[in-house]
């Protein structure tokens, strides 16, 4: 039956509601449809087809296009119910099926329509879209359901709170950390469980919330059931009204009570071991990945006169070896070790021994890196005099079996000369020569001795000026050869000194000729003696020659070692000993170009 034909077949009483019906439904939104006491479809409004995308001739040919297969008996039934018995079904709520293919949710609302006379003549379907409804209402029971158990099953504790800090509610977990059931917590008056030294900030905290609603951080000590306390940090939300007046507080705590602990313990390690770094005399440090230091003890101050450990002063030749160890530590993150020379503020140098440790935080990446540094000269200076008492020791069993060696033939040629003497009297200045020079073989021999074993000193009290005039006398004439002035400034007061003379002149001549060595020509050497405050007497040679470096002043007096062609490096080892066993000390500062000062010192007689 088309629609012409329908007309044509309602009473003009039909026709008229129809019209009316129609003027009605165009304006409004929700979607409508009428059909007759057959179920034909009379009319749907515009809102109908915009909503389920199908139109009038869509439903002629197909009643229940819209409804699900699965909801097609289902929807026969009611609108039997409201044909047959004027049954109007309201908030009726199903899912439909657009025209493209996607279901919604909709309400409807059935109502039968009558005639004048109170007859069913049709129906009349209002829909109305529900399905953001659906989904709010779905989210929120799930959003309700995911709450409930956070709030249940949080290790928090979630209470709330009425203007007068009244509690209303506690989740479960309160039991977990303050030992109360829910019950017995509500019961507790909130202000007996605080701890009285926070029962002032927590109000005063009240009072801001309550001026500005705005949501404030706090911690406080609340007592355990078993009576000790524990430390909560608490983050207060007021909950606001419409009116935006507060109508509660809701209060999340957290149990910072381990927490609390370990910064206590960590703050007693920590002064701890800052007391132990301020007052070590080792240089501690922490350096970051990049070599800049983060942190540096006071002892750098006191020993180095700077707050940490320059680069640019540590020792051109171990810099290099310095940087690689450090690139080294962090490739492989283990500790490392190095040592190197560091110059001071006053020029010196002196021996550091470095131990450095990579530091990991908690993802195992290494950010930083523990220097512990220590001063190692005076460790260095004994390995060093060890190194040269070994070879003082090397050199002394040597020297003992050269001087046995020379002393045999030495007795044999000292008893023939004297067999001889008798017939060649004549020529007895020859012998007494050969005589006087055996003995000064002898002499020489023994002083090897004085390196191998320890001598007896066979000491007298002798005029120091009166030794070293006769040491000028014995050298002027090769300082005359070489154009060499030697000039002598004595002290006015005589000078008595206990010694061995023979070997106090031997060092005189051992430092006298290496001023004659040192000197190229037109040279002077001088000799100055001076006495102490200290019952010393200090005497002192300096000479204008080509001097040493620096550098290689620390080597003087080691074992072979000297900077001269032909030298031995044994004259300023023996003569050390010798100064060394009259108590005395012997310095000796030199410049390139410029000359070599050597002092020593010896005790006056007494």
């Amino acid at each position: 039956m088309d629609k012409e034909t329908l007309r044509t077949s309602l009473s003009k009483e039909q026709i008229d509601m129809k019209e009316l019906l129609q003027s009605l439904v165009e304006t409004t939104t929700d979607a409508i449809s009428i059909r007759d006491m057959q179920g034909n479809i009379l009319l749907v409004n515009l809102a109908f087809e915009q909503f389920y995308g199908w139109t009038y001739e869509d439903l002629l040919h197909d009643l229940y296009c819209l409804v699900p297969e699965p909801l097609i008996t289902e929807t026969k039934e009611r609108f039997h119910l409201i044909k047959s018995f004027g049954k109007k079904i309201s908030g009726y709520e199903t899912v439909r099926k657009r025209k493209d293919g996607t279901m919604v949710q909709v309400c409807l609302t059935a109502s039968p329509i009558r005639d004048s006379a109170g007859n069913i003549v049709g129906t009349s379907v209002i829909a109305r879209d529900v399905t953001y409804r659906k989904l709010a209402e779905e989210a929120l029971l799930e959003s309700e359901a995911k709450y409930r158990i956070l709030v249940e099953n949080t290790n928090d504790i979630i209470s709330t709170y009425d203007l007068n800090m009244k509690k209303i509610f506690v989740s479960p977990s309160v039991e977990l950390h303050l030992g109360y059931t829910p019950y017995e917590y509500l019961q507790e008056d909130t202000f007996a469980i605080i701890h009285p030294d926070d029962v002032n900030t927590l109000l005063d905290l009240h009072q801001s919330i309550t001026i500005h609603k705005k949501n404030v951080q706090m911690e406080c000590r609340v007592k355990h059931k078993d009576g000790y306390w524990m430390y909560l940090e608490s983050r207060c939300v007021p909950l606001l009204s419409e009116n935006n007046e507060i109508e509660s507080y809701l209060i999340v705590s957290r149990n910072i009570t381990e927490r609390k602990q370990a910064e206590e313990a960590l703050r007693k390690s920590e002064e701890q071991y800052r007391f132990i770094a301020e007052n070590t005399a080792d240089f501690i440090s922490v350096i970051d990945k990049n070599g800049d230091t983060m942190y540096s003890s006071p002892s750098h101050v006191k020993k180095l006169g700077t707050d940490r450990i320059n680069f640019h002063n540590i020792h051109p030749d171990d810099a290099p070896t310095v940087c690689e160890r450090f690139s080294y530590m962090l490739q492989s993150k283990t500790p490392i070790t190095s040592e190197y020379r560091y110059k001071l503020e006053n020029g010196d140098w002196i021996y550091f021994e470095s131990i450095g440790m990579p530091f990991f935080n908690t993802d195992g990446e290494c950010q930083h890196f523990f220097n512990v540094t220590r001063d190692i000269t005076e460790r260095k200076q004994n390995e060093e005099l060890l190194l040269r008492t070994e070879k003082l020791s090397v050199i002394g069993g040597l020297a003992a079996s050269i001087a046995h060696e020379i002393r045999n033939p030495l007795t044999s040629l000292k008893g023939f000369i004297q067999y001889l003497q008798p017939s060649i009297s004549e020529n007895s200045n020859f012998t007494d020569i050969m005589l006087s020079e055996l003995d000064r073989i002898n002499f020489i021999v023994s002083e090897l001795l004085v390196l191998a074993k320890p001598q007896n000193l066979h000491v007298k009290s002798i005029l120091l000026h009166r030794i070293i005039e006769n040491v000028v006398k014995l050298l002027e004439s090769e300082a005359n050869l070489k154009n060499i002035e030697i000039n002598t400034k004595f002290s006015n007061t005589p000078v008595m000194i206990n010694c061995e003379e023979n070997q106090l002149k031997q060092v005189f001549i051992n430092i006298m000729k290496n001023s004659l060595d040192a000197i190229s020509a037109n040279g002077e050497i001088s000799i100055q003696t001076k006495l102490l405050s200290d019952n010393q007497v200090l005497i002192r040679f300096s000479d204008n020659g080509c001097g040493i470096s620096r550098e290689l002043l620390p080597r003087l007096g080691e074992p072979f070692y000297t900077s001269k062609e032909k030298g031995t490096g044994l004259g300023l080892l023996v003569s050390n000993k010798i100064i060394k066993d009259h108590q005395g000390r012997i310095n000796i500062t030199s410049e390139i170009n410029k000359g070599t000062i050597v002092e020593i010192t010896l005790p006056v007689s007494s």
